[in-house]
């Protein structure tokens, strides 16, 4: 069933509620005002006291006395489990504030720890003033029940200041506050302030008609334990003078002068019923006991330590009394104790508390009855990631899920695959096949037919995989394998619907083969499931790397957690693919070294083999090896991986890829190429059909089929656009830039896509020829000045710094003596220009390195080695491109911050060149058709203050653009001011007129429409 679909775990609401006060309570004002202090001027108070001290009453009684908001949570054993225990800290914030409701399912399905997840809980109270008290944190006190200890830690830690925590517990229980808490935001209440004093025992002994005692005498020899008081504690032979309730006697006190003196069948009765929490006639009698309501009855004349509740129907025990009702009972005999269990666990299951249900049976031996209710509840145990508590479980179940261990199979199933553990899952797998029961579960169950594909797809185990494929029924679950099963056969999906979301598990091979089919748009997109918004972070972190959001890809990737969804893949992958991507040889090595670890873990096969392929990318991009690469390539294909499409065409691609760089036969590497990009379309694969694309047209070139090699460059650039994106493009072309080059030649038009291309190319600052190794910084606005490698420099004479503004603007930088002529004297070719000329060309290259200087070749000035021009201009471009690609939010920050770097002044100011002037009439048209689309995107996100600070501006410089009069008119109307919508739309008529053009029709609309 899928996660969000399950039905609500049924919490016991008992430990909800605050417990009630007993009847003849005498109030204990001190205490009560002292625990409501503490309370008031901390973060956290510890009460911590052995039972019967007086915990519990006296906090029930502060938290009267505060007035908060106050959620209660009463722990008990089974409330260890790290999952469950933060269910019901949700259901007892959420009963105050409504806002923690769904905080913690969201935040499980998204893979963050436990103990995370109790932080973001507490950060749901906000502002609410809410006391939360937590009784019977003893719990946590045993070895094995350190993850809930973090999850209390992490919930004190991160609780707003507004919020105040209260721990009641037997023992000391150490938790992590964090170095945030300091001492003066905790307070604790021990066994002395508890303590009665004898004017308090005077009064509790006469409310309860003990008036022959000497309440002196009783403090003294029980040292104030309250329970010990009020029940005479030192008539037990095991009671120690002076000690209180840290001696535990009151088991003897309870043998002797209680129950002693009831009738066999009251003291069957409170045995037999120490199982329930809360005993009423209904629930005795299901545990099978005669005549309940006599016995209650009977009961109620007797003073016990108990409280009974409204009408006198029902009781609950003080846990001390039913603590040592519960030891007498294990005492019985065993076979009549293991009934009683067992009935009280068909209790819990018809009441619909399952979990605790399993855990009776399991205790009673009832296997059989435990695995059917395990069978309802496990895959909830297993959401909310208590890992532990489901193998637990499932090895003891084991005996009674035989032959074959099929019924919790699926369970089991889904266990592996939310751990990544692929090999599990085969191992499975097998056991039900050995025992003749796959065929029958993958039939009966479409989640138990996908995880057993998904296992045998990550094993390479292709034939098994679509044994069972053709045994499941049709469905979600089902649909979102056969689109896995496409990324082995050279084909599409099979099914559309299994490209949609369906808010289950598998939401992630869904997502996992949106990725490796290029679809990355959706990838990016917010998935509609808490489900896939969990396990999407490591393809959208991909996808973010492959649309060239390098930047936004890295901070999501640092930010991962290492326990989040898929971590081999994250680390073994989507790692070190960015880090390639962003040049880093040493980090992605590093990171591919540690994902591989990863990998071994999960026994994916094709985890190993992709790992291997991003290395072997590594090699080729970055370290330059084309053996070692190679010999990755042919380990993959030896391995088995050309058995899956998509690792085959990967392998072809880069198998190309050396050809080329090598040199080798082009009709070989074509041939690749071509099989490579052939499989991609048939498939619908677009993810590399761009790089494998490139290749093939530069392979085609070499091979002197040029119109081929054109119509490949056409294919990569149409897939490039089928992604929303040419960042992938841009990588491959910068592998091979002829393919650009001479994909140009054979334009027309001069403003084609390819052009376009060309120049994010440029802003890229890839160039054609060898990478760059000095980088010149050139600041063109509102100054000119210039860097080398970080080092200001100023040429003797200005001429030098337009020479070098000059040449970053022209192609490949590079100009004729000619060009340099027209461009740096306007055209006056004389003596006197061409010395000035020499001069410039001398100061500059004086100012550079020597192995980057400039010098003439064939009467063509450019730098002696490639350089890497990074301009104001060409940053101001490259921002304009990547905005480009993006949308909303995203786009407008781009923009905003490439507006910031033309704030700083006009290009090349004061500068009037006719080059210059017609440059900078080129950016300032950018820079209008910026501002106007940072200030619709502003408007669009309600910024409407920005909005019009950016329309003006925009107005300002091109106040004929009737467009931005239109925004700035509805910006107006937003602001409720109709004088200057009316205002705006005179001065839009007033700018047209001077070029004797009237509003359109579509802007006087406008305006009407605004003023209805």
């Amino acid at each position: 069933m899928r996660p969000e679909n399950r039905p609500p775990a049924a919490v016991i609401h008992s430990k909800l509620a605050v417990p009630p006060l007993a009847d003849r309570l005498v109030p204990r004002a001190r205490v009560a005002r002292l625990v409501a202090q503490l309370v008031d001027r901390h973060r956290l108070v510890w009460v911590t006291a052995t039972a019967g001290a007086g915990k519990t009453t006296a906090v029930v009684q502060a938290a009267t006395m505060l007035g908060r908001p106050l959620a209660w949570l009463t722990l008990d054993g089974t409330d260890t489990a790290p999952g469950r225990l933060l269910v019901y800290l949700e259901a007892a914030i959420a009963g105050q504030v409504p806002d923690a409701q769904g905080v913690v399912g969201a935040a499980l399905a998204a893979r963050i720890p436990h103990a995370e997840v109790a932080g973001l809980l507490a950060e749901a109270i906000g502002e609410v003033p809410l006391l939360l008290v937590i009784d019977g944190l003893e719990q946590f006190a045993i070895d094995d029940a350190d993850e809930g200890r973090a999850v209390m830690s992490g919930l004190v830690r991160y609780a707003p200041p507004s919020a105040r925590v209260v721990l009641l517990s037997r023992v000391d229980v150490p938790l992590d506050l964090g170095p945030g808490t300091g001492p003066d935001q905790v307070a604790a209440v021990g066994e002395a302030a508890l303590a009665f004093t004898p004017e308090e025992a005077a009064e509790a002994l006469a409310g309860v008609g003990r008036t022959g005692i000497d309440p002196a005498r009783a403090v003294e020899v029980t040292g104030g334990w309250v329970t010990g008081v009020l029940f005479e504690a030192w008539r037990s032979q095991e009671h120690v003078v002076g000690a209180g309730g840290e001696a535990d006697p009151l088991h003897g006190y309870l043998a002797s002068q209680i129950l002693d003196l009831l009738d066999s069948e009251d003291q069957d009765f409170l045995f037999a019923t120490s199982l329930l929490d809360e005993v009423t006639p209904a629930r005795a009698a299901a545990l099978g006991l005669h005549r309940p309501e006599e016995r209650l009855v009977s009961l109620r004349t007797r003073h016990l330590p108990v409280n009974w509740t409204a009408g006198s129907e029902g009781m609950r025990c003080h846990p001390r009394f039913r603590e040592y009702l519960l030891a007498r009972l294990q005492r019985r005999d065993s076979e009549a104790v293991r009934a009683l269990r067992s009935r009280h666990g068909q209790l819990l299951r018809s009441e619909g508390h399952l979990e605790e249900a399993v855990e009776s049976l399991l205790t009673a031996g009832d296997l059989d009855a435990a695995l059917s209710t395990a069978e309802a509840v496990i895959g909830a145990v297993i959401d909310r990631l208590d890992f532990a508590v489901a193998e637990r479980w499932l090895d003891a179940l084991a005996p009674a899920d035989e032959p074959g261990r099929r019924r919790l199979a699926g369970a089991e199933l889904m266990l592996a695959i939310t751990r990544e553990d692929y090999r599990r899952g085969g191992l499975i797998a097998d056991r039900l096949e050995r025992a003749g029961a796959r065929a029958e579960l993958a039939h009966a169950s479409a989640t138990a037919a996908a995880a057993l594909t998904w296992c045998y797809w990550h094993l390479g185990r292709v034939e098994d995989a679509r044994t069972i494929m053709a045994v499941a029924e049709q469905g979600p679950e089902t649909d979102a394998v056969s689109y896995l099963m496409s990324l082995v056969e050279g084909e599409p999906g099979r099914s559309p619907a299994a490209r949609t979301f369906s808010g289950g598990p598998m939401d992630a091979l869904v997502m996992r083969v949106h990725y490796a089919h290029g679809r990355l748009q959706d990838v990016v997109r917010p998935p509609t499931s808490p489900w896939a918004g969990a396990v999407s972070a490591p393809w959208r972190i991909g996808a973010l790397r492959a649309t060239g959001r390098l930047t936004e890809a890295l901070e999501l990737y640092r930010a991962a957690d290492a326990g989040g969804w898929s971590p081999a893949w994250m680390h073994g992958i989507v790692g070190p693919e960015l880090m390639i991507d962003l040049g880093r040889i040493d980090e992605a090595r590093e990171v591919m070294a540690r994902g591989r670890g990863l990998i071994l873990a999960t026994g994916s096969v094709v985890f190993s083999w992709l790992n291997r392929l991003t290395e072997a990318k590594l090699e080729l991009r970055l370290a330059g090896n084309l053996a070692a690469a190679v010999a990755i390539l042919d380990e993959v294909a030896a391995a088995g991986g050309d058995r899956y499409a998509f690792i085959r065409e990967a392998i072809d691609t880069w198998r190309g890829m050396a050809l080329l760089l090598a040199q080798g036969p082009a009709g070989e590497a074509a041939a690749l190429l071509r099989r490579a990009v052939r499989s991609m379309e048939a498939a619908d694969r677009v993810l590399d059909l761009p790089t494998a694309a490139v290749y093939l047209a530069e392979a085609l070139w070499r091979c002197g089929d040029a119109d081929e090699a054109d119509a490949a460059a056409d294919r990569a650039l149409a897939a490039a656009v089928r992604q929303g994106s040419n960042h992938q493009l841009l990588m491959a072309v910068a592998d091979f830039p002829g393919v650009v080059s001479r994909r140009l030649d054979a334009e027309v038009a001069p403003d084609s896509p390819w052009h376009d291309l060309g120049r994010a190319l440029r802003a890229r600052s890839v160039h054609v020829d060898l990478a760059a190794g000095t980088v010149l910084r050139l600041t063109e606005f509102g100054r000119i000045a210039l860097a080398v490698d970080g080092r200001d420099v100023k040429p003797r004479i200005a001429k030098s710094l337009l020479l070098v503004a000059f040449l970053a603007a022209a192609p490949e930088h590079r100009a004729t003596r000619d060009q340099l002529i027209e461009g740096l004297f306007d055209g006056r070719d004389d003596p006197s220009t061409r010395a000035y000329l020499r001069q410039a060309v001398h100061r500059l290259r004086e100012a550079l390195p020597e192995e980057a200087g400039l010098v003439f070749v064939d009467g063509v000035l450019g730098f002696a080695e490639p350089v890497r021009l990074d301009t104001d201009s060409g940053r101001l471009e490259a921002l304009f491109t990547e905005a480009a690609h993006l949308q909303g939010e995203a786009r407008l920050s781009v923009l905003l911050r490439a507006l910031e770097i033309a704030d700083a002044g006009p290009y090349l100011s004061g500068v009037e060149l006719e080059w210059a002037s017609r440059r900078r009439g080129e950016i300032d048209a950018w820079l209008v058709e910026a501002r106007l689309t940072a200030a619709q995107l502003s408007f669009a996100a309600e910024r409407l203050g920005q909005a019009e600070e950016l329309v003006e501006r925009a107005l300002a410089e091109d106040p004929y653009k009737e467009s931005a009069w239109r925004l700035a008119m509805r910006i107006a109307s937003a602001l409720g001011d109709e004088d200057r919508l009316i205002a705006t739309f005179r001065r839009c008529r007033a700018s047209l007129e001077e070029l004797d053009l009237f509003p359109s029709e579509a802007t006087s609309r406008l305006l009407d429409q605004l003023r209805r």
